[in-house]
């Protein structure tokens, strides 16, 4: 095991430690299928604002869930638009001193100079701390409510753009947020393009077979079908043509391993890079290198 591996496995079982009785999926199984829930909801943008963090409510199968928007780069109507998810347990509208999350890494630098719109997405329960979103997803229903509501707002998202004139959408995010990805293009596919990073298809396997399984609790791990039966869609996911898809997976993560979550990308033009998940996450210069790349 190297040390891009021993990273992952370390920050995860101490996380999971940290939360022993308040684990993901604790509390009670019920829950609509992944597809159906997201199927089943629609976000309707009143106004579409190009400045501002921007919240609404999302009505869902699995419940009414608050997400949100901020334009954080407008450059026209008639400009290429990057749609930006975050990761797990991030908060992309936090911009305190201290703060770090992936939109902030990636795009809130001089580093970042392209000249297309901006658009980050925050997703249900992450207006909040890592650990305290953590400790709500005792009911698997709420983590499909949330992958629903966010897949929801960025199919807005998408529309309202194409409606005033972007030529080009290209939806993005890492892990969580690439995951988010994934489903969008999965069920509504009204992006031009898509780069998933660090994320996959099978996102039951990651609960019941990666490291990550250290973060679920014993009623999901004694019921490991279930998890995949209401959360994994990959088989849906191979049946897009494979043309506008570009994702990224690490080597030697450990969450998204690498040889589970790949299987879902056959055909697609896949950048691997040699890190885990964690040092992966933290790799800005590549992540930003490979949205451009991409969006170009």
């Amino acid at each position: 095991m190297n040390y891009h591996e021993l990273i992952d496995v370390g920050t995860v079982s101490l996380t999971g430690f940290l939360l022993r009785g308040k684990r993901f999926f604790t509390r009670s199984l019920d829950s609509p299928q992944l597809s159906t829930a997201v199927e089943e909801t629609v976000v309707t943008l009143e106004t579409f604002e190009t400045e501002g963090e921007q919240e609404i409510d999302v009505e869902t199968p699995a419940g009414t869930y608050n997400a949100g928007y901020l334009p954080w780069q407008w450059v026209g109507d008639d400009a290429p638009t990057i749609v930006f998810h975050h990761g797990s347990g991030e908060n992309p509208f936090d911009w305190s001193r201290f703060s770090s999350n992936s939109f902030r890494r990636l795009f809130a630098t001089d580093a970042w100079d392209s000249p297309v719109n901006l658009v980050a997405v925050r997703a249900p329960f992450h207006d909040r701390s890592s650990m305290a979103y953590a400790q709500s997803m005792g009911n698997l229903a709420d983590f499909v409510g949330m992958l629903a509501a966010s897949t929801a707002l960025v199919d807005a998202l998408v529309g309202e753009l194409h409606d005033r004139g972007s030529p080009l959408v290209l939806v993005s995010g890492i892990s969580l947020g690439g995951y988010v990805a994934n489903v969008h293009r999965t069920y509504r596919g009204t992006a031009e393009r898509y780069a998933p990073m660090f994320a996959g298809a099978s996102l039951g396997e990651m609960f019941v077979s990666s490291v990550y399984r250290t973060m679920t609790g014993d009623l999901a791990k004694n019921n490991p079908d279930r998890i995949r039966e209401v959360l994994d869609f990959e088989d849906a996911f191979t049946e897009r043509p494979p043309d506008n898809c570009w994702p990224l997976l690490g080597r030697y993560d450990r969450i998204i391993a690498f040889d589970v979550q790949r299987t879902g990308y056959r055909g697609m033009d896949l950048s691997v890079m040699e890190k885990g998940h964690i040092t992966g996450s933290l790799a800005t210069d590549a992540l930003r290198s490979h949205i451009r790349s991409v969006l170009d």
